[in-house]
């Protein structure tokens, strides 16, 4: 079938725009394209300690890339395969135009018609101006070649087609040397048509195994993506998390072996770091809790002692006025010394009360209270443990009347001057509780002057179980408790303290209205 001249030159206006976005680049290896980036990558990543996060996006990127270059080289080898259909349909329309142009050759020797001939000029300056454009488009030396050849036979046919029409008509030895050597070009010209079109035939053949080489590429790197997906889950996500799984489960029975840390960047070697921790903290809190139930044990021991401890002090006491009665006056000395063992026998009859009622269970139960006479109170029971060298002063006004359970804010009080003892050790050094008013408020301070803390330690000195303090050495629930009570008392805790500048209580209590002064 003949193409018009107008779809020829339409063909050739859309080949020329995509011929130019076609690139050398078609003939890259995609093993070379795909590989550099990824052993650039895979030599980053073994300098680099990467967490798993990171070494998911690299992989993705590295995919991304990978199989990017396979799809950019995969549609430049469609748009080129394009190009070349288009361009054999252009060589099958040179090859119909010369095939005609022999038709119309032997019409014209047949029937010398002058309108035939003019036809025939015409086909073959069809044929030239395809045959030019074609050339120009040629990329392979060969094809140029051929395509020259081909060129210079259309001129010469031309020249052999004017040379006959200018012959006599009478048949003679010439005309027959002209008619041979203008099939012999006619013929020549066919097979160059017929050798540009195989030319382009073959040309499709190989960009279309490229196209079934990517494919096969594609595959093949998919599949060895998802081997190494794999591979990188099994080792790096499923495998620890089995060991996490045994390590929980020896938790369990009481067996735990610490989990090696082999990548600090990597989260699931945090989150082995965590449940060592979690381990150790655990080991560390179960002390400190068998602590504290020896302490409520010591605490329900020291109860009965204190009842058992107040029938002997009925007896001093009553003996001691019995004897005071009869001798009185008698001798100095003698009365002095039953003044001074009354006085210590009451002394003593008040810690014991201040024991029972500390050690004692009770309901909260608020009330109006002296707050002077709970601290001062809180200063005898932790008398006895507090050493010679730290000094207990207190100025609290005795008009100050807070609403709160005595027993509640005694425990209180006690826990925070034996926290205070406790920070100054065996230096030299004193604690002092002062109070004032603040508009509807009580504020007390309990200052102590011991080496103080650090902000960190001070984020969580109120934290249940945190303890500065050797194992053993406290439960580390003395200020969590004093938190707890002081929040159910509707009050507010808060410290302030330096490394090296002792360490400030400040407790805001509510005030009782109806017996404050």
């Amino acid at each position: 079938m003949i193409t018009s001249q107008e779809t020829i030159e339409a063909r050739e206006s859309m080949l020329s725009v995509q011929n130019e976005t076609t690139t050398h680049n078609c003939h890259l290896s995609p093993v070379n394209v795909g590989l550099q980036p990824l052993q650039n990558l895979t030599r980053g990543m073994t300098v680099l300690k990467l967490n798993i996060r990171q070494k998911i996006i690299i992989g993705i990127i590295i995919f991304s890339i990978c199989f990017g270059c396979l799809g950019l080289l995969s549609f430049v080898n469609t748009l080129q395969l394009e190009d070349e259909v288009l361009l054999i349909e252009r060589s099958d329309d040179l090859s119909n135009l010369i095939l005609e142009v022999r038709r119309i050759e032997k019409n014209y020797l047949l029937y010398h018609d002058p309108a035939l001939f003019t036809l025939g000029l015409d086909y073959l300056k069809r044929a030239d101006t395809l045959l030019q454009e074609l050339v120009d488009e040629f990329k392979k030396n060969e094809k140029k070649q051929t395509g020259k050849k081909l060129e210079s036979n259309l001129n010469r046919y031309r020249e052999l087609l004017l040379q006959l029409k200018s012959a006599p008509k009478e048949t003679s030895t010439a005309n027959k040397e002209l008619n041979n050597h203008l099939r012999e070009t006619g013929q020549a010209m066919v097979g160059l048509s017929k050798a540009i079109s195989n030319f382009e035939r073959k040309y499709i053949l190989s960009i279309n195994g490229e196209l079934r080489s990517n494919l096969a590429l594609s595959m093949i790197g998919i599949a060895v993506v998802i081997m190494a997906l794999v591979l990188f889950f099994s080792l790096n996500i499923l495998k620890p998390l089995r060991e996490v799984q045994e390590a929980t489960r020896r938790i369990s029975e009481g067996k735990f072996k610490p989990l090696p840390i082999k990548n600090s960047h990597d989260e699931i070697q945090q989150v082995f770091a965590a449940l060592n921790s979690m381990v150790e903290q655990l080991v560390k809190r179960r002390r400190q809790l068998v602590q504290a139930q020896k302490l409520s044990s010591i605490g329900t021991l020291s109860s009965g002692i204190a009842h058992q401890l107040n029938n002997p002090l009925n007896n001093i006491s009553t003996s001691c006025q019995i004897l005071e009665e009869r001798q009185k006056g008698q001798d100095e000395l003698s009365d002095r010394m039953m003044h001074n063992i009354m006085q210590e026998t009451l002394r003593s009859r008040d810690i014991v009360k201040g024991l029972l009622e500390f050690s004692r269970e009770s309901e909260y139960s608020p009330g109006p209270i002296e707050l002077g006479r709970v601290m001062k109170s809180s200063m005898d029971l932790v008398s006895s443990q507090v050493p010679s060298n730290i000094s207990l002063s207190m100025e609290i006004p005795k008009h100050i009347i807070v609403h709160a359970d005595r027993r509640k804010l005694q425990e209180a009080f006690i826990n925070l001057l034996i926290n205070a003892v406790q920070a100054i050790e065996d230096k030299p050094g004193s604690i002092t509780v002062t109070a004032f008013l603040d508009q509807e408020n009580t504020v007390i301070r309990v200052n102590d002057t011991g080496p103080g803390m650090s902000p960190e330690i001070m984020e969580r000195i109120f934290d249940p179980f945190f303890s500065t303090k050797e194992v053993g050495q406290g439960t580390g629930l003395g200020l969590y408790i004093v938190y707890g009570i002081i929040e159910k008392h509707q009050g507010s805790i808060r410290t302030e303290s330096s490394p090296g500048e002792g360490t400030s209580f400040y407790i805001t209590l509510p005030l009782d209205k109806e017996h404050t002064i």
